[in-house]
């Protein structure tokens, strides 16, 4: 079976909203920084954003700029595990980040599994 690609949904929740814009530019410059070791970038896609639906379903969490979604798409579980677990440049963006956040979600999914027993 071929690889499928990977969506890694982040939200994070900053304790400070002077935090934010520089934590989601350096957030969404991963994109074109995080590299594999040939040098080539490996994540398909980054999309970004604040909360802006009018359905009043967020459960409380719509925090006046204080919470951002990341979604990142993988071509596969492989290079999504690298970025998680080996790309230096995601390394120190993440001890960057750690002191800032108040709270996260993180969610991964391949599309169209739903496999109940893992």
């Amino acid at each position: 079976m071929p690889s499928a690609p990977v969506t890694h949904i982040a939200s994070v929740r900053y304790k400070n909203v002077a935090d934010a814009p520089e934590a989601a530019r350096r957030f969404q410059a991963l994109l074109t920084e995080c590299k594999l070791h040939d040098g080539k970038p490996y994540i398909t896609s980054l999309t970004a954003g604040s909360n802006v639906s009018p359905e009043g379903a967020s459960k409380g969490i719509q925090l006046c700029g204080r919470l951002h979604m990341f979604i990142l798409v993988f071509p596969d579980v492989e290079a999504r595990d690298y970025y998680l677990h080996v790309d230096p440049v995601h390394q120190e963006f993440k001890k960057f980040i750690r002191p800032l956040i108040e709270d996260k979600f993180i969610f991964d999914f391949v599309d169209g599994s739903f496999d109940i027993t893992s």
